[in-house]
């Protein structure tokens, strides 16, 4: 399991996919929306943290939420 720093997210150095807050390392096999020919072994070497995104939330109603 690779978990980010407080505030910070996961995303995959070769394709920019953003990945959140923790992820399991494995196998993929799809990258990028690429089926690779031979599963990628995750290492922590392919994620780099990044700044979680500022979500801007008000309440809308009773029971909704709203994100901007």
């Amino acid at each position: 399991m690779l978990i980010a720093d407080e505030g910070k997210w996961l995303r995959r150095i070769s394709s920019g996919e953003v990945m959140g807050e923790e992820i399991a390392l494995g196998n993929s096999y799809y990258i990028g929306g690429e089926l690779q020919d031979v599963p990628h072994e995750d290492v922590v070497s392919d994620f780099e943290e990044i700044d979680a995104p500022v979500e801007d939330i008000e309440k809308g109603g009773e029971d909704e939420l709203l994100i901007k």
